[in-house]
Protein backbone atom coordinates (compact mmCIF):
# COMPACT_ATOMS: atom_id res chain seq x y z
CA UNK A 1 0.00 0.00 0.00
CA UNK A 2 2.55 2.47 0.81
CA UNK A 3 4.71 1.82 -2.60
CA UNK A 4 0.93 2.36 -4.54
CA UNK A 5 1.11 5.82 -2.56
CA UNK A 6 4.29 6.87 -4.06
CA UNK A 7 2.98 5.00 -7.72
CA UNK A 8 -0.07 7.14 -7.59
CA UNK A 9 2.10 10.77 -6.80
CA UNK A 10 4.14 9.50 -9.60
CA UNK A 11 1.55 9.25 -12.37
CA UNK A 12 -0.48 12.57 -10.86
CA UNK A 13 2.21 14.06 -13.83
CA UNK A 14 0.21 14.62 -16.71
CA UNK A 15 -2.80 11.87 -15.43
CA UNK A 16 -6.02 13.80 -15.86
CA UNK A 17 -8.24 16.68 -15.23
CA UNK A 18 -6.17 18.38 -12.39
CA UNK A 19 -2.83 17.24 -13.51
CA UNK A 20 0.36 19.31 -15.22
CA UNK A 21 2.35 17.87 -17.64
CA UNK A 22 6.22 17.30 -16.44
CA UNK A 23 7.48 20.09 -18.33
CA UNK A 24 4.97 22.31 -16.99
CA UNK A 25 6.89 21.95 -13.61
CA UNK A 26 10.09 22.80 -15.39
CA UNK A 27 11.19 18.97 -16.05
CA UNK A 28 11.82 19.61 -19.85
CA UNK A 29 14.99 21.89 -19.42
CA UNK A 30 17.42 19.14 -21.40
CA UNK A 31 15.02 18.20 -24.01
CA UNK A 32 16.17 18.16 -27.90
CA UNK A 33 14.95 21.52 -29.58
CA UNK A 34 12.81 19.71 -32.19
CA UNK A 35 10.95 18.67 -28.88
CA UNK A 36 9.88 22.00 -27.99
CA UNK A 37 8.41 23.02 -31.50
CA UNK A 38 4.98 24.16 -29.79
CA UNK A 39 1.32 22.32 -30.45
CA UNK A 40 -0.85 23.90 -28.99
CA UNK A 41 -1.11 27.83 -26.83
CA UNK A 42 -3.27 27.88 -24.37
CA UNK A 43 -4.31 31.85 -23.58
CA UNK A 44 -0.24 32.15 -25.05
CA UNK A 45 0.74 29.78 -23.07
CA UNK A 46 2.71 27.31 -24.95
CA UNK A 47 2.33 23.19 -24.85
CA UNK A 48 5.06 21.53 -26.48
CA UNK A 49 5.38 18.79 -28.08
CA UNK A 50 7.43 17.36 -25.27
CA UNK A 51 4.69 17.86 -23.10
CA UNK A 52 2.22 16.20 -25.27
CA UNK A 53 4.29 13.19 -25.55
CA UNK A 54 5.05 12.92 -21.92
CA UNK A 55 1.32 13.15 -21.26
CA UNK A 56 0.61 10.74 -23.70
CA UNK A 57 3.65 8.00 -22.72
CA UNK A 58 1.47 7.90 -19.32
CA UNK A 59 -2.11 6.96 -20.24
CA UNK A 60 -0.83 4.86 -22.79
CA UNK A 61 1.02 3.08 -20.07
CA UNK A 62 -1.32 2.85 -17.98
CA UNK A 63 -3.40 1.43 -20.30
CA UNK A 64 -1.57 -0.88 -22.01
CA UNK A 65 -1.15 -2.44 -18.46
CA UNK A 66 -4.96 -2.98 -17.86
CA UNK A 67 -5.85 -4.27 -21.44
CA UNK A 68 -2.88 -5.02 -23.67
CA UNK A 69 -1.66 -3.18 -26.80
CA UNK A 70 -3.64 -0.51 -28.12
CA UNK A 71 -3.84 -0.69 -32.05
CA UNK A 72 -2.55 2.74 -33.73
CA UNK A 73 -5.61 4.36 -34.21
CA UNK A 74 -6.46 3.58 -30.25
CA UNK A 75 -2.91 5.76 -30.14
CA UNK A 76 -4.13 8.72 -31.86
CA UNK A 77 -7.63 9.08 -30.19
CA UNK A 78 -5.27 8.81 -26.75
CA UNK A 79 -2.85 11.58 -28.39
CA UNK A 80 -5.66 13.76 -28.24
CA UNK A 81 -7.15 13.35 -24.64
CA UNK A 82 -3.18 13.49 -23.27
CA UNK A 83 -3.82 17.12 -25.08
CA UNK A 84 -6.98 17.75 -23.98
CA UNK A 85 -5.82 17.13 -20.06
CA UNK A 86 -2.81 19.26 -20.91
CA UNK A 87 -5.33 22.10 -22.09
CA UNK A 88 -7.23 21.43 -18.77
CA UNK A 89 -3.72 21.25 -16.77
CA UNK A 90 -2.47 25.08 -18.08
CA UNK A 91 -6.43 26.60 -17.74
CA UNK A 92 -5.81 25.41 -13.43
CA UNK A 93 -2.45 26.47 -13.82
CA UNK A 94 -3.38 30.25 -15.12
CA UNK A 95 -6.22 30.00 -12.49
CA UNK A 96 -3.77 29.43 -9.23
CA UNK A 97 -1.70 32.19 -10.93
CA UNK A 98 -4.68 34.29 -11.27
CA UNK A 99 -5.83 33.68 -7.68
CA UNK A 100 -2.69 33.67 -6.03
CA UNK A 101 -3.11 30.49 -4.36
CA UNK A 102 -0.40 29.44 -3.09
CA UNK A 103 1.25 26.06 -0.58
CA UNK A 104 3.21 27.32 2.62
CA UNK A 105 6.85 24.87 3.08
CA UNK A 106 5.09 24.34 6.88
CA UNK A 107 1.77 23.04 4.52
CA UNK A 108 4.37 20.91 2.18
CA UNK A 109 6.38 19.79 5.32
CA UNK A 110 3.52 18.12 7.22
CA UNK A 111 1.99 16.37 3.77
CA UNK A 112 5.50 14.86 3.33
CA UNK A 113 5.81 13.71 7.33
CA UNK A 114 2.54 12.18 6.98
CA UNK A 115 3.89 10.36 3.93
CA UNK A 116 7.02 8.92 5.38
CA UNK A 117 5.28 7.89 8.65
CA UNK A 118 3.48 5.05 6.26
CA UNK A 119 6.79 3.47 6.08
CA UNK A 120 8.74 1.15 8.37
CA UNK A 121 11.56 4.35 8.34
CA UNK A 122 12.82 6.84 6.44
CA UNK A 123 15.16 4.56 4.58
CA UNK A 124 12.41 2.37 3.47
CA UNK A 125 10.54 5.65 2.06
CA UNK A 126 13.75 6.90 0.25
CA UNK A 127 14.17 3.46 -1.20
CA UNK A 128 10.36 3.18 -2.87
CA UNK A 129 10.57 6.47 -3.58
CA UNK A 130 13.23 6.11 -5.47
CA UNK A 131 12.22 2.32 -6.92
CA UNK A 132 9.31 5.19 -8.22
CA UNK A 133 11.44 7.30 -10.36
CA UNK A 134 11.06 10.17 -7.89
CA UNK A 135 13.48 12.50 -5.89
CA UNK A 136 12.19 14.13 -2.48
CA UNK A 137 12.40 17.43 -4.61
CA UNK A 138 10.03 16.60 -7.31
CA UNK A 139 8.14 14.82 -4.56
CA UNK A 140 7.80 17.82 -3.05
CA UNK A 141 7.14 19.81 -6.05
CA UNK A 142 4.30 17.63 -6.43
CA UNK A 143 2.74 17.86 -3.06
CA UNK A 144 2.72 21.35 -2.95
CA UNK A 145 0.76 21.82 -6.60
CA UNK A 146 -1.75 19.25 -5.06
CA UNK A 147 -1.91 21.38 -2.36
CA UNK A 148 -2.70 24.24 -4.29
CA UNK A 149 -5.26 22.21 -6.34
CA UNK A 150 -7.21 21.24 -3.29
CA UNK A 151 -7.36 24.75 -2.32
CA UNK A 152 -8.55 25.94 -5.33
CA UNK A 153 -11.36 22.84 -5.83
CA UNK A 154 -12.97 23.79 -2.18
CA UNK A 155 -12.96 27.39 -3.34
CA UNK A 156 -15.21 26.28 -5.90
CA UNK A 157 -16.95 23.91 -4.10
CA UNK A 158 -17.07 25.66 -0.68
CA UNK A 159 -20.67 26.26 -0.99
CA UNK A 160 -21.79 22.44 -0.44
CA UNK A 161 -22.19 21.78 3.18
CA UNK A 162 -21.38 18.77 4.93
CA UNK A 163 -23.15 17.63 7.75
CA UNK A 164 -21.98 15.28 10.62
CA UNK A 165 -24.32 12.05 9.97
CA UNK A 166 -22.70 12.13 6.55
CA UNK A 167 -19.19 12.25 8.14
CA UNK A 168 -19.91 9.67 10.65
CA UNK A 169 -21.20 7.68 7.42
CA UNK A 170 -18.40 8.16 5.41
CA UNK A 171 -15.49 7.33 8.28
CA UNK A 172 -17.80 4.08 9.45
CA UNK A 173 -16.36 0.88 8.14
CA UNK A 174 -17.42 -2.93 8.71
CA UNK A 175 -14.85 -5.66 7.91
CA UNK A 176 -17.17 -8.44 6.63
CA UNK A 177 -17.01 -12.05 4.92
CA UNK A 178 -19.78 -13.77 3.09
CA UNK A 179 -21.13 -17.31 1.16
CA UNK A 180 -22.49 -16.30 -2.04
CA UNK A 181 -25.10 -18.75 -3.63
CA UNK A 182 -25.51 -18.06 -6.98
CA UNK A 183 -29.12 -19.64 -9.18
CA UNK A 184 -28.29 -21.87 -11.79
CA UNK A 185 -30.63 -19.58 -14.60
CA UNK A 186 -32.42 -17.02 -13.98
CA UNK A 187 -36.01 -18.40 -13.21
CA UNK A 188 -38.10 -17.88 -10.30
CA UNK A 189 -37.12 -21.77 -9.90
CA UNK A 190 -33.92 -20.96 -9.83
CA UNK A 191 -34.05 -18.14 -7.42
CA UNK A 192 -35.94 -20.50 -5.16
CA UNK A 193 -33.48 -23.15 -5.02
CA UNK A 194 -30.24 -20.87 -4.30
CA UNK A 195 -32.38 -19.50 -1.33
CA UNK A 196 -33.11 -23.06 -0.02
CA UNK A 197 -29.56 -23.82 -0.31
CA UNK A 198 -28.58 -21.44 1.20
CA UNK A 199 -30.77 -21.10 4.32
CA UNK A 200 -29.75 -24.80 4.53
CA UNK A 201 -25.71 -23.23 4.81
CA UNK A 202 -27.48 -20.80 7.44
CA UNK A 203 -28.65 -23.37 9.32
CA UNK A 204 -24.97 -24.84 10.00
CA UNK A 205 -23.01 -21.45 9.80
CA UNK A 206 -21.64 -19.92 13.67
CA UNK A 207 -18.14 -18.28 14.30
CA UNK A 208 -15.81 -21.42 14.07
CA UNK A 209 -17.31 -22.75 10.67
CA UNK A 210 -18.10 -19.92 8.94
CA UNK A 211 -14.74 -19.88 6.98
CA UNK A 212 -15.10 -23.37 5.65
CA UNK A 213 -18.60 -23.39 4.51
CA UNK A 214 -16.97 -20.33 2.76
CA UNK A 215 -14.95 -22.52 1.13
CA UNK A 216 -16.65 -25.06 0.63
CA UNK A 217 -19.59 -23.33 -1.05
CA UNK A 218 -19.39 -19.72 -2.01
CA UNK A 219 -19.64 -18.72 -5.59
CA UNK A 220 -17.23 -16.01 -5.95
CA UNK A 221 -13.12 -15.45 -5.85
CA UNK A 222 -13.86 -14.53 -1.80
CA UNK A 223 -13.79 -18.11 -0.71
CA UNK A 224 -10.42 -19.11 -1.16
CA UNK A 225 -10.02 -16.90 1.81
CA UNK A 226 -12.83 -18.31 4.07
CA UNK A 227 -15.27 -15.29 2.41
CA UNK A 228 -12.89 -12.76 3.85
CA UNK A 229 -13.97 -9.30 1.94
CA UNK A 230 -12.33 -6.72 4.26
CA UNK A 231 -13.62 -3.34 4.91
CA UNK A 232 -16.43 -2.09 3.62
CA UNK A 233 -17.49 1.63 2.92
CA UNK A 234 -21.24 2.81 2.76
CA UNK A 235 -22.25 3.33 -0.72
CA UNK A 236 -19.72 0.96 -2.19
CA UNK A 237 -21.64 -2.33 -2.02
CA UNK A 238 -25.02 -3.05 -3.45
CA UNK A 239 -27.54 -1.69 -1.46
CA UNK A 240 -29.08 -4.72 0.36
CA UNK A 241 -25.82 -6.37 1.21
CA UNK A 242 -25.05 -3.18 2.97
CA UNK A 243 -27.76 -2.49 4.73
CA UNK A 244 -27.88 -6.47 6.40
CA UNK A 245 -24.10 -5.63 7.00
CA UNK A 246 -23.85 -2.29 8.87
CA UNK A 247 -26.77 -3.90 10.80
CA UNK A 248 -24.86 -6.84 12.23
CA UNK A 249 -22.67 -6.56 15.11
CA UNK A 250 -19.24 -8.07 15.69
CA UNK A 251 -20.13 -12.06 15.42
CA UNK A 252 -23.28 -11.79 14.27
CA UNK A 253 -24.61 -13.88 10.86
CA UNK A 254 -27.15 -12.69 8.86
CA UNK A 255 -30.08 -14.60 7.31
CA UNK A 256 -29.74 -15.04 3.38
CA UNK A 257 -30.05 -11.80 2.14
CA UNK A 258 -31.20 -11.52 -1.68
CA UNK A 259 -28.90 -9.09 -4.50
CA UNK A 260 -28.46 -9.16 -7.64
CA UNK A 261 -25.74 -11.84 -7.43
CA UNK A 262 -27.63 -14.34 -5.60
CA UNK A 263 -27.67 -15.17 -1.71
CA UNK A 264 -25.41 -13.68 0.82
CA UNK A 265 -24.70 -14.94 4.32
CA UNK A 266 -22.91 -12.57 6.20
CA UNK A 267 -20.65 -11.81 9.20
CA UNK A 268 -19.39 -8.90 10.39
CA UNK A 269 -16.05 -9.83 12.43
CA UNK A 270 -14.70 -5.88 13.20
CA UNK A 271 -16.75 -2.62 13.53
CA UNK A 272 -14.77 0.99 13.22
CA UNK A 273 -17.38 3.64 14.49
CA UNK A 274 -17.29 7.19 14.05
CA UNK A 275 -15.67 8.44 17.49
CA UNK A 276 -12.10 8.89 19.37
CA UNK A 277 -9.30 10.39 18.54
CA UNK A 278 -8.24 9.27 15.58
CA UNK A 279 -11.87 9.68 13.70
CA UNK A 280 -11.79 13.09 14.65
CA UNK A 281 -8.15 13.65 12.99
CA UNK A 282 -10.10 11.98 9.97
CA UNK A 283 -13.03 14.22 10.22
CA UNK A 284 -11.23 17.86 8.09
CA UNK A 285 -10.16 15.18 5.31
CA UNK A 286 -13.49 13.65 4.97
CA UNK A 287 -15.82 16.95 4.85
CA UNK A 288 -13.46 17.97 1.94
CA UNK A 289 -13.74 14.80 -0.04
CA UNK A 290 -17.20 14.33 0.64
CA UNK A 291 -17.95 18.21 -0.43
CA UNK A 292 -15.78 17.50 -3.91
CA UNK A 293 -17.85 14.81 -4.04
CA UNK A 294 -21.12 16.73 -4.32
CA UNK A 295 -19.29 19.81 -6.31
CA UNK A 296 -18.51 17.63 -9.23
CA UNK A 297 -20.60 19.03 -11.38
CA UNK A 298 -19.67 22.37 -10.03
CA UNK A 299 -16.17 21.70 -11.00
CA UNK A 300 -17.10 20.53 -14.56
CA UNK A 301 -18.91 23.11 -15.32
CA UNK A 302 -16.90 25.87 -14.14
CA UNK A 303 -13.81 24.10 -16.43
CA UNK A 304 -15.79 24.51 -19.24
CA UNK A 305 -16.72 27.94 -18.52
CA UNK A 306 -13.16 28.97 -18.86
CA UNK A 307 -12.58 26.89 -21.39
CA UNK A 308 -15.24 28.90 -23.62
CA UNK A 309 -13.77 32.18 -22.25
CA UNK A 310 -9.94 31.28 -22.91
CA UNK A 311 -8.39 31.11 -26.25
CA UNK A 312 -7.11 27.91 -27.32
CA UNK A 313 -5.18 27.71 -30.57
CA UNK A 314 -4.13 24.44 -32.07
CA UNK A 315 -0.99 24.11 -33.75
CA UNK A 316 -0.44 20.90 -35.44
CA UNK A 317 -2.48 19.75 -38.48
CA UNK A 318 -3.13 15.99 -37.19
CA UNK A 319 -4.75 17.62 -33.56
CA UNK A 320 -6.88 20.17 -35.38
CA UNK A 321 -8.13 17.46 -37.54
CA UNK A 322 -9.09 14.88 -34.35
CA UNK A 323 -10.96 18.26 -32.79
CA UNK A 324 -12.57 18.90 -36.01
CA UNK A 325 -13.76 14.98 -36.28
CA UNK A 326 -14.71 15.39 -32.64
CA UNK A 327 -16.94 18.46 -33.52
CA UNK A 328 -18.76 16.32 -36.71
CA UNK A 329 -17.14 19.28 -38.55
CA UNK A 330 -15.90 17.54 -41.26
CA UNK A 331 -15.43 19.93 -43.97
CA UNK A 332 -12.65 20.82 -42.13
CA UNK A 333 -11.59 17.89 -40.78
CA UNK A 334 -10.90 16.41 -44.26
CA UNK A 335 -8.84 19.91 -45.00
CA UNK A 336 -6.71 19.19 -41.59
CA UNK A 337 -6.31 15.60 -42.88
CA UNK A 338 -5.70 16.57 -46.42
CA UNK A 339 -2.41 18.54 -44.72
CA UNK A 340 -0.97 16.45 -41.93
CA UNK A 341 -0.99 13.87 -44.68
CA UNK A 342 0.83 16.38 -46.73
CA UNK A 343 3.34 16.37 -43.82
CA UNK A 344 3.43 12.21 -43.25
CA UNK A 345 2.64 10.42 -46.36
CA UNK A 346 3.59 7.56 -45.34
CA UNK A 347 1.32 7.18 -42.54
CA UNK A 348 -1.76 4.51 -43.29
CA UNK A 349 -3.67 5.71 -40.48
CA UNK A 350 -4.22 9.16 -41.55
CA UNK A 351 -5.54 8.15 -44.87
CA UNK A 352 -8.32 6.37 -42.62
CA UNK A 353 -9.25 8.71 -40.40
CA UNK A 354 -9.40 10.78 -43.83
CA UNK A 355 -11.89 8.30 -44.73
CA UNK A 356 -13.50 8.87 -41.59
CA UNK A 357 -14.15 12.84 -42.38
CA UNK A 358 -15.37 11.37 -45.77
CA UNK A 359 -17.45 9.14 -44.38
CA UNK A 360 -19.14 11.57 -42.30
CA UNK A 361 -19.62 14.37 -45.16
CA UNK A 362 -21.54 11.25 -47.00
CA UNK A 363 -19.42 10.97 -49.91
CA UNK A 364 -18.84 6.85 -49.82
CA UNK A 365 -16.83 6.88 -52.73
CA UNK A 366 -14.13 9.21 -51.54
CA UNK A 367 -14.37 7.23 -47.87
CA UNK A 368 -13.63 3.58 -49.51
CA UNK A 369 -10.89 5.50 -51.63
CA UNK A 370 -8.85 6.85 -48.71
CA UNK A 371 -9.50 3.14 -47.09
CA UNK A 372 -7.84 1.61 -50.13
CA UNK A 373 -5.05 3.98 -49.59
CA UNK A 374 -4.68 3.36 -46.05
CA UNK A 375 -4.90 -0.75 -46.32
CA UNK A 376 -1.72 -0.41 -49.24
CA UNK A 377 0.03 1.69 -46.66
CA UNK A 378 -0.21 -0.21 -43.20
CA UNK A 379 -0.47 -3.78 -45.14
CA UNK A 380 -0.14 -5.46 -42.38
CA UNK A 381 -3.11 -4.12 -40.37
CA UNK A 382 -6.08 -6.39 -40.54
CA UNK A 383 -8.46 -3.89 -38.84
CA UNK A 384 -8.23 -1.39 -41.98
CA UNK A 385 -9.11 -4.15 -44.27
CA UNK A 386 -12.25 -5.35 -41.77
CA UNK A 387 -13.37 -1.40 -41.80
CA UNK A 388 -13.02 -0.93 -45.55
CA UNK A 389 -15.18 -4.31 -45.74
CA UNK A 390 -17.47 -2.89 -43.97
CA UNK A 391 -17.66 0.39 -46.40
CA UNK A 392 -17.88 -2.16 -49.36
CA UNK A 393 -20.93 -3.63 -47.43
CA UNK A 394 -22.55 -0.45 -47.15
CA UNK A 395 -21.92 0.24 -50.72
CA UNK A 396 -23.85 -2.99 -51.77
CA UNK A 397 -20.36 -4.31 -53.28
CA UNK A 398 -20.37 -7.93 -51.67
CA UNK A 399 -17.56 -9.39 -53.81
CA UNK A 400 -15.56 -6.17 -52.80
CA UNK A 401 -16.11 -6.53 -49.16
CA UNK A 402 -15.67 -10.44 -49.45
CA UNK A 403 -12.31 -10.07 -50.56
CA UNK A 404 -11.35 -7.92 -47.88
CA UNK A 405 -12.71 -10.56 -45.25
CA UNK A 406 -10.18 -12.97 -46.63
CA UNK A 407 -7.54 -11.60 -47.30
CA UNK A 408 -7.57 -9.66 -43.55
CA UNK A 409 -8.10 -13.32 -42.33
CA UNK A 410 -4.92 -14.42 -43.77
CA UNK A 411 -3.32 -11.76 -41.41
CA UNK A 412 -5.15 -13.08 -38.47
CA UNK A 413 -4.53 -16.47 -38.37
CA UNK A 414 -3.40 -16.80 -34.41
CA UNK A 415 -6.02 -14.43 -33.28
CA UNK A 416 -9.49 -16.37 -32.65
CA UNK A 417 -11.55 -13.34 -32.22
CA UNK A 418 -10.68 -11.49 -35.42
CA UNK A 419 -11.09 -14.85 -37.17
CA UNK A 420 -14.93 -15.38 -35.38
CA UNK A 421 -15.29 -11.81 -36.58
CA UNK A 422 -14.58 -12.35 -39.87
CA UNK A 423 -16.13 -15.46 -40.31
CA UNK A 424 -19.53 -13.95 -38.83
CA UNK A 425 -18.82 -11.00 -41.04
CA UNK A 426 -18.54 -13.12 -44.43
CA UNK A 427 -21.91 -15.39 -43.41
CA UNK A 428 -23.92 -13.21 -42.76
CA UNK A 429 -23.57 -12.17 -46.50
CA UNK A 430 -24.48 -16.00 -47.03
CA UNK A 431 -21.74 -16.59 -49.20
CA UNK A 432 -20.75 -19.45 -47.20
CA UNK A 433 -18.17 -21.22 -49.19
CA UNK A 434 -16.25 -17.84 -48.66
CA UNK A 435 -17.02 -18.38 -45.05
CA UNK A 436 -15.91 -21.89 -44.97
CA UNK A 437 -12.49 -20.44 -45.95
CA UNK A 438 -12.21 -18.43 -42.98
CA UNK A 439 -13.59 -21.73 -40.71
CA UNK A 440 -10.70 -23.59 -41.98
CA UNK A 441 -8.18 -21.33 -40.40
CA UNK A 442 -10.10 -21.40 -37.38
CA UNK A 443 -9.99 -25.01 -37.25
CA UNK A 444 -5.75 -24.62 -38.13
CA UNK A 445 -5.80 -22.32 -34.80
CA UNK A 446 -7.43 -24.98 -32.42
CA UNK A 447 -5.17 -27.60 -34.14
CA UNK A 448 -2.10 -25.84 -33.27
CA UNK A 449 -3.57 -25.04 -29.81
CA UNK A 450 -3.96 -28.36 -29.43
CA UNK A 451 -0.47 -29.22 -30.07
CA UNK A 452 0.56 -26.60 -27.35
CA UNK A 453 -1.31 -28.28 -25.16
CA UNK A 454 -0.33 -31.56 -25.27
CA UNK A 455 3.34 -30.15 -26.25
CA UNK A 456 3.37 -28.99 -22.51
CA UNK A 457 1.73 -32.19 -20.80
CA UNK A 458 4.39 -34.53 -22.39
CA UNK A 459 7.04 -31.57 -21.49
CA UNK A 460 5.81 -31.74 -17.58
CA UNK A 461 5.28 -35.23 -17.13
CA UNK A 462 8.80 -35.75 -18.62
CA UNK A 463 10.37 -33.87 -15.94
CA UNK A 464 12.16 -36.17 -13.26
CA UNK A 465 10.11 -35.78 -10.03
CA UNK A 466 11.97 -34.38 -6.96
CA UNK A 467 12.64 -37.20 -4.01
CA UNK A 468 13.03 -36.65 -0.44
CA UNK A 469 16.30 -37.97 -0.36
CA UNK A 470 18.11 -35.85 -3.11
CA UNK A 471 18.43 -32.81 -0.74
CA UNK A 472 19.51 -35.12 1.87
CA UNK A 473 22.22 -36.69 -0.86
CA UNK A 474 23.09 -33.14 -1.65
CA UNK A 475 23.60 -32.29 2.18
CA UNK A 476 25.53 -35.30 2.56
CA UNK A 477 28.00 -34.53 -0.19
CA UNK A 478 28.75 -31.06 0.70
CA UNK A 479 29.42 -32.04 4.65
CA UNK A 480 32.79 -32.47 5.14
CA UNK A 481 34.48 -35.55 6.47
CA UNK A 482 35.62 -35.72 10.00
Amino acid sequence: MKFVIIIVLAAMVGGGLWAAGVSLFGGSANVPAEATVAVAKVNGQTISLYDLYLTYLRYAQQIEAQQGPLSDRSHEALRYQALEALVDSVLVNQELTKRKISASKAEVDEQMKQIVELFPSEEDFKVQLNAAGLTEAGLRNQLEHQIKLDKLQQEIVGHHEVSDEEVRQAYERVRVSHILIEPEGSSDEDWAAAEGKALEIYAQANTENFAELAQEFSADASSTSGGELGYIYRGRTVPEFEQAAFALEVGQISEPVRSVYGYHIITVTDRIEAEGEDFEKARPELEKELRLEKGQDDLEAWLDGLRESSEIVLMENRLNAFAQMQAENYEDAVHYYKLAIEEQPDSGYLYAFLGDAYHGLGDLEQAIAQYKLAAEKSANDYSLLYSLGKLYEEAEDVDAAVEQYLKAAELVRDDIFALLTLYYSVNALERYDDAMVIEKLIEEFQERQDELLKEQAATEVAEPEETLEEPAEAEAESTPQE
